[in-house]
């Protein structure tokens, strides 16, 4: 009975009806917080409601369904949680359910992830388009981790040592692994990747320009990537000028 018990409650939690939490627009009235991602979702709404974004602007969709998969994941991992209890405590009915909602549960992680970094790619383009200083929590939390000394030097590292693989591709030394890069596309464009590391580790950069330094080794469609160097040239340029855009 106990197993049971447990069970019950856990499906009271997973299955409470949908306006338990308020969609993107804050928590009914009444309601206990139900955990830290309901309330980080609260507070970029009440930002949104602040700054009078449209409910069809980029970031606000991002928002809206990464909320909807983080209830969903809650939601499932309860079920899960219930089960495994229900099983531990020698309930046989509950092995399927422990099995399925696994399942469901690691499907959901990765879904969550990929809305993540959903969102996170779409702060970065606003931040490249120059809406940095956008009063929005999560623009604002991207732009500061973005422009501090920590995250400037890991990028600054990275540059160097694509130049390093650059140079010793020159040099005819082979390769242990198979690169995501193009070596031969590296080795032509050696010192424009070092200058490059070299302005990111100075006091004085755009947040505009680390976002797209950022965007440019992260991304997988970067032309860091690629086999066309005059596009990797030109978007070394481009990163290079946007660097020294200060604005303040």
């Amino acid at each position: 009975m106990a197993s049971r018990e447990v069970w019950s409650a856990f499906c009271g939690c997973a299955m409470r009806r949908p306006d338990f939490f308020r969609h993107s627009r804050g928590r009914v009235a009444g309601s206990l917080p139900w955990s830290g991602k309901e309330r980080r979702a609260q507070r970029v709404s009440a930002d949104r409601a602040l700054d009078g974004l449209r409910g069809d602007h980029p970031l606000v969709r991002q928002t809206e369904a990464l909320c909807c998969t983080a209830r969903q994941w809650i939601n499932v991992a309860a079920v899960l949680t219930g089960s495994v209890i229900a099983r531990a405590e020698g309930g046989r009915w509950a092995a399927g359910l422990v099995l399925s909602a696994a399942g469901v549960l690691a499907i959901l992680s990765s879904l969550l992830g990929m809305r993540v970094q959903a969102r996170r790619d779409c702060v970065t383009e606003l931040i490249i388009e120059g809406n940095e200083d956008l009063p929005v929590r999560v623009v604002q939390r991207t732009r500061h981790r973005l422009v501090s000394a920590r995250n400037r030097r890991g990028l600054a590292r990275y540059l160097e040592q694509l130049a390093d693989e650059g140079v010793a591709y020159r040099s005819g030394r082979a390769q242990r692994v198979v690169p995501l890069y193009e070596p031969r596309v590296l080795a032509q464009v050696v010192n424009e990747l070092r200058e490059l590391s070299t302005a990111l580790q100075t006091g004085h950069v755009s947040a505009r320009g680390v976002a797209s330094v950022d965007r440019l080794v992260r991304h997988a469609t970067s032309p860091l990537y690629g086999g066309d160097v005059v596009a990797l040239r030109q978007e070394l340029g481009r990163v290079r000028a946007l660097l020294r855009d200060r604005r303040d």
